[in-house]
Order: structure tokens, then sequence, then C-alpha cells
């Protein structure tokens, strides 16, 4: 029996089949379908190729343009106003079109910055339910950037019924901001069971061995890939059995490739570029090591679906990385741009058998906990029928 239609109406969402860029969106509307919702996707064109319509699985994905220069809206360093404009005019009416047409019951709103304010605005006009997610940029430029940006944000969380938090930090700090507190939650997106299987087999490769490092974070300057290619000289200088794997794409791919030339560190370091999602978690199963130098983050999947493959996990020193990895225990942190200090935490790791062994049995165990994809896909759906009803 169909249940209640759903649009989702999103920031980031696979632009093609090699595209991961919110793939944990995708996931969820595929789960969603599964229990017999009507899903429809709307969400920014970004890339010429991208197909304006498209349908795959039972979901019907709609792209708004707005002349982005294949860069998304919060990309920009400063505000592109006139792109803005257009980004608020196309995706409002994109956003009204499919509601109506399809018959949407409730708009779910991942990021609420930029896109939440078309939601707010849309949900009010046709009387739908409200559900908005914070991920971890839209916060960060309401906390950081002008007081425009913060007053959109208390908007549109003001407008919904529900808001949804991928980190308890957020949540607290929402709160102080004057939304209501029994109208928050907060729980991670979900890890895709493939994960946890790869973690499970996981087999140990023993300090001579030579060992993967692994970086999946997008090449943009937000996620600083830059400071682990510059620990990677003072790594090899003590033992040049090592791989280190960067998968990913963005505009500071060329400056990193050529950091690694001028570092003499070519023959080292393999820079592979977009993989696709569904190869990623045999690719976290090859690499030994999984390092994430991002400045800033929400709750990353990508770090949980580290934890979960059974990778060591060295990771920035940042609030929302210190809700998962507990220096020492299950990972390492490590400071912002500090380069010796990562080499150090990487050898460390490589001679530290037990300890990658014991933080992969742990990290498995946290994951099935907390962010089990069943387990909060179901939480997820107790937030829809609150709503509903």
């Amino acid at each position: 029996m169909s249940k209640e239609s759903i649009l989702f109406l999103t920031g980031a969402y696979p632009d093609f089949d090699s595209s991961y860029r919110g793939i944990f969106i995708k996931k969820l509307a595929a789960l969603l379908r599964e229990e017999g919702y009507q899903i429809s996707i709307v969400t920014p064109k970004i890339y010429k190729r991208s197909p304006s319509y498209e349908e795959k699985n039972g979901i019907r994905v709609y792209r708004f343009p707005f002349f982005s220069e294949n860069k998304s809206l919060i990309q920009y360093r400063k505000i592109p106003y006139f792109r803005m404009i257009l980004y608020y005019m196309t995706g409002f009416l994109v956003t009204l079109y499919v509601t109506l047409k399809n018959k949407c019951d409730l708009i779910h709103v991942h990021w609420a910055i930029p896109i939440g304010l078309i939601g707010a605005l849309t949900g009010l006009l046709v009387q739908r339910p409200l559900i908005v997610t914070i991920h971890g940029s839209d916060h960060r430029m309401a906390a950081e950037r002008s007081g425009f940006f913060k007053r959109i944000f208390l908007f549109v969380c003001t407008r919904a019924e529900h808001v949804h938090c991928v980190s308890n930090s957020m949540k607290k700090e929402i709160e102080i901001w004057g939304i209501e507190e029994g109208k928050i939650s907060a729980f991670p997106m979900a890890v895709d069971g493939s994960f946890l299987q790869v973690g499970k087999n996981r087999k140990f490769k023993g300090k001579d061995e030579p060992l993967t490092v692994l970086s999946n974070r997008n090449l943009h300057s937000l996620y600083n890939v830059s400071l682990l290619v510059r620990a990677i000289p003072h790594v090899i200088k003590k033992n040049s059995e090592w791989r280190f794997v960067i998968a990913g794409e963005g505009p500071e791919r060329p400056d990193l490739e050529n950091q690694a030339k001028n570092l003499n560190i070519n023959r080292y370091i393999t820079f592979l570029g977009n993989v696709p999602h569904e190869e990623m978690s045999c690719l976290l199963g090859s690499a030994d090591i999984y390092v994430s130098t991002s400045n800033s983050d929400g709750t990353s999947v990508s770090l949980l679906e580290a934890m979960a493959s059974g990778a060591f996990p060295i990771v920035t020193s940042i609030s929302s990385n210190q809700k998962w990895v507990s220096d020492g225990e299950n990972g390492f942190l490590v400071p912002l741009e500090n380069e010796v200090f990562l080499a150090e935490k990487i050898m460390e790791a490589r001679q530290n058998i037990a300890l990658r062994k014991k933080a992969s049995q742990k990290n498995i165990e946290i994951i099935e906990d907390r962010a089990e994809e069943k387990k909060n896909t179901s939480k997820m759906i107790g937030i829809y029928e609150m709503a509903f009803h």
C-alpha cells in the first residue's frame, strides 16, 4: 500500500552516476521508497551535463537552473547576488510545481541555508508541514557570516514542524538561539550496511607490510587535503613502505598535484578523482588508515563510513569529530595545520597493530549503535508520522 508523498528539497544530490555529492540524501530517499513512501527530489542544477529531470527506481529528480558555473551557491567567496536571485526564483517555481503535481504531503529540506528558505515559503503558501535537517555548512554560515544568513536560518527553523540536527553540538547551539527544544532531534545520517560488512571481514596488515592511507574528502579548501600532502614527506622519511590514496574531486586538485610534484612524492600518492559511492566500501576496505583534515564539519558521513569499514581514523580535532573519535582509543585526533604531528600519528598507527584492531572493533560497535541505517531511517519515519498527524 502506498504511503504519503514526500518532497526532498536538498542543496546537494548526486549530479550524475559517478557523483557522490549528497549521496546520503539519495540513500535515505531509496530506503524510504522501499518503505512505500512516494519520493520526489528538487535540487539545484550545478553541472550542464546533469539532467534537468530523471526518474530512477521510482524516485523523481528535478533540477532547477541558476547559471551555477559548476559551483554550488555556498562555494562562492562573495555573495553572487544575481545568481542567488535566480536560484530562489527558479527554485521556488520548480518546488511549487513539483509539490502540486506530485501531491506532496510534506516537505523535507536538507540544509536550512540557502535552500531552506524556498521550502519554508512553499510550505507556507500551500500549507504543507516542513521538516528541516541541519547538516553543518548551513549552521556554520548562520554562525559565522552576516546576520542576514542567521535570520534566514532562524526563520526556516522556526517555521519547521521539526528540526533534525546531525550532531548534538548543533542541537545545543540552535537551542541557545531560541529554537524550541521539544521540536529538535539529533542523530547522524545512516551508514550503508555494506561498510559494516567490510569492517567485520577486515584483515590487518603488520607493521612491516606496505600500508595504505586514504583521504576521500572533496578537494575544496574547507577539507584542507593539502595538510595530508605536506605530511607525506615526513612519513616516508622514516619508512617508504606506504601508499597514499586521495579519492575526491574539486578546484584544489591542480594545486595538490603540483604540491605533490614539488615535494617529490608522486610515486607514493595516487589521485583517483571521483569514486562512485557503490565502490567506496571496497576502497575503504583496502585502506588501513583513514585521514580527514577538514577545518570544519557536521557529522561527517565519510568518517562514519570509514569507522564502519574498520579503517583506523586519524582526523582533525574539531568538535564534530570529537563526538565520534576518542584520541588514542578508537583513532587519533590531530590539530589543524600541523603536518609533522599528523605524520607522527600516521606512523604511530602503523606500529600499533593492537590499537588498530581494538579501534576497528570499537568503531563497528559505535556505528551499529548510533548510525545503523535501519535504526536511523526508523527515527526519520517517526518524525514524518508526527508531522502528518
